[in-house]
């Protein structure tokens, strides 16, 4: 089972079959989907989302539907520590939002929050984050999550039409480093 978990704003809930109706009408707005696939991909539709939301959780792994802690009636987006396809025994940060609670900082909050949760709770040695090269919002926040790009992969293709995804990475050890820093200026 997967933990519910909380940050300053958000609550990151375990994915239910509650969430998925939500979940296939943010994949099927086209400000959402612009960089990720086609509307109307099959693997983005209702049943689609079902079929792989829950194949991982014995392994700690997994989707969580973010909403704000103060209403909880409305989901705001997701985040998903999720078996990266492109590499044995990696894995991806996933994350998606529908674009009216876009540029709030919810998906660098539940973002930061999940990463914790991967590199402190999981003792993931990585996480990657595999996004459009042209969708400068998420490179930006991959950059602020402290991930750094790698590549661009071919056999990471996304969007539509398919490009080669912008490979980003992020290790353990340089989170480590990261908040220990961020805990030394935070005492001062």
């Amino acid at each position: 089972m997967l933990p519910v978990l909380e940050s300053e704003r958000l609550l990151l809930r375990p994915r239910t079959e509650a969430d998925l109706d939500a979940i296939a009408a943010m994949n099927a707005d086209p400000l959402v989907m612009r960089y990720i696939r086609p509307l109307g991909d099959p693997s983005m539709s209702r049943e689609g989302v079902k079929a792989r939301s829950f194949l991982n959780v014995d392994r700690g792994l997994g989707y969580w539907s973010v909403f704000a802690r103060d209403d909880e009636s409305e989901l705001l987006g997701y985040v998903g520590l999720i078996p990266w396809p492109i590499e044995e025994g990696a894995v991806e940060l996933s994350y998606r939002f529908a674009a009216r609670h876009w540029k709030q900082g919810y998906a660098l909050e539940a973002g930061a929050r999940l990463v914790r949760h991967g590199f402190a709770g999981l003792a993931l040695p990585q996480i990657a984050i595999v996004t459009h090269p042209d969708n400068a919002a998420a490179l930006r926040l991959a950059e602020r999550l402290g991930f750094r790009r790698e590549s661009d992969r071919l056999d990471g293709l996304i969007g539509d039409p398919p490009v080669p995804g912008a490979c980003f990475r992020h290790s353990a050890q340089a989170w480590r480093a990261a908040d220990q820093a961020a805990i030394g200026l935070n005492a001062r």
